[in-house]
């Protein structure tokens, strides 16, 4: 049965993004195209896996635009979670290989999102530029995982270190960084243990930190602070 759930989840991707894609050749680079998909996609395919949410000061999200969305990254559940709330007039920064992705990578291009390859500095860097430019021409927000890779390794760090480059995005734009924290999925997903059943996930965000004023030279304490604050959110929604 949670074959059939997966290959129905798969199905639907294709349909839902398809749909995004068909949507972005009347209006190319619209944003709001983003936030359609997501929670056209989101929304159903946690219907199909019997996922439930539980959510915490989401009714706020978009207030704090234009900002840069920062949350933690355990899986692909992730996409469907985070993806069913997704906020309006914002953009995705993720990683190059979405490209190789039929349909998901000509939505992704048409709604305007960024792709990022990490392992060349100068290209990172240049994302990070194009991203600056979208919160100052479109008054865009910014969605990343800072983690910079799924973190499963949850007996050992709730939150690995963050990756600095969306904290030098937020500083340069001025403009908050708003966390947001999921809870545990490995009791809904776990593919190592086979599991994939009906469940909650709970979700929460936090409240925004200003950049105003701030520096290159206050990165690394900035990285620090929203690290712990999403750290002690996790374990807030562990308890």
């Amino acid at each position: 049965m949670r074959y059939l759930r997966v290959f129905l989840v798969l199905i639907w991707m294709f349909i839902a993004f398809g749909l995004g894609f068909l949507k972005s050749l009347f209006s190319w680079g619209d944003l709001n195209t983003n936030k359609f998909t997501a929670r056209l996609f989101g929304k159903y395919a946690l219907k199909i896996l019997g996922v439930r949410l539980q959510t915490e000061g989401f009714e706020k999200l978009e207030a704090y635009q234009p900002c840069v969305y920062l949350a933690n990254h355990q899986g692909a559940l992730d996409i469907l979670t985070f993806g069913s709330l997704y906020p309006a007039n914002s953009v995705v920064i993720a990683k190059k290989e979405i490209a190789w992705i039929p349909v998901l990578n000509l939505f992704y291009i048409g709604a305007g999102n960024i792709l990022i390859d990490r392992k060349k500095k100068q290209s990172a860097h240049a994302s990070i530029a194009r991203a600056i430019e979208a919160v100052r021409q479109k008054k865009a927000s910014v969605w990343l995982f800072p983690e910079g890779t799924r973190n499963r390794k949850r007996d050992v760090e709730t939150i690995l270190p963050l990756k600095k480059g969306a904290f030098h995005l937020a500083v340069e734009s001025q403009i908050r960084i708003v966390p947001i924290v999921s809870g545990p999925i490995a009791h809904v997903v776990d593919w190592k243990k086979g599991v994939l059943k009906p469940g909650v996930v709970r979700l929460k965000v936090l409240p925004p930190i200003e950049t105003q004023g701030l520096t290159a030279a206050d990165i690394d304490r900035l990285a620090d602070q929203t690290r712990a604050a999403m750290i002690e959110a996790v374990h807030g929604l562990e308890a």
